[in-house]
């Protein structure tokens, strides 16, 4: 018999939209890009409905930091790149995410969070490049984006920022900008990074704000 969730975890925030169109410092992507990236802005179901996979990674954290060790052993392999693994799981955790639409197969600039809990928000995913090749945005506007990211958090109520890079080369970058590793026991991550240190992904960050 299939284990069912007993009860559902959520969280709520309320962003303005000034404080959501102000994340992003327009005329210096203008520069380094060479034209405007056009960001635009996904809420929740938008984000479920187009990129499962990606909206998943902080259900799945939850799931975690909840120990719903049952729950994610029956449906989260089958259901990882799914829409319905939050219902499943019984997580509602709102999301949003600024996106280019420059039309390049690949974003060049993409920020995807999430309010974890009533004190952490998640990075489900960030790339800041300036090109094709994906060359590094300067180390000046990286640094105004996550100080303006620092600055969201703080404004709806987070005291941790936190998220899974994607690779060792991706946690090195974040660690140069103030992010260490995550090993924090009562969030579960402290097992979480012993995984990932042996698959060499999803290797788990944060910082205190």
């Amino acid at each position: 018999m299939a284990v069912k969730a007993q009860r559902i975890y959520s969280e709520q925030w309320n962003p303005s939209e000034d404080e959501i169109k102000s994340l992003f410092p327009v005329d210096d992507l203008k520069s380094e890009i060479g034209r405007d990236p056009g960001i635009k802005v996904l809420r929740d179901d938008e984000i479920r409905l187009q990129y499962p996979g990606q909206y998943n990674i902080s259900v799945q954290a939850r799931a975690y930091n909840q120990q719903l060790v049952q729950l994610l052993q029956e449906y989260y392999t089958t259901y990882c790149n799914s829409p319905e693994l939050a219902g499943l799981l019984g997580i509602q955790i709102p999301q949003i995410m600024w996106v280019d639409t420059l039309g390049f197969e690949e974003a060049l600039i993409s920020l995807h969070i999430s309010k974890l809990n009533k004190q952490e928000i998640f990075i489900n995913d960030i790339v800041l490049v300036k090109n094709e090749e994906f060359d590094l945005l300067s180390d000046g506007t990286m640094e105004k984006i996550l100080n303006n990211l620092r600055l969201f958090a703080k404004e709806q109520g987070a005291r941790y920022l936190s998220g899974y890079a994607t690779n060792r080369s991706t946690l090195n970058l974040l660690k140069s900008k103030g992010f260490i590793e995550d090993k924090r026991e009562g969030m579960g991550n402290d097992y979480l990074w012993r995984i990932a240190t042996i698959r060499g992904e999803q290797l788990p960050f944060y910082e205190e704000l």
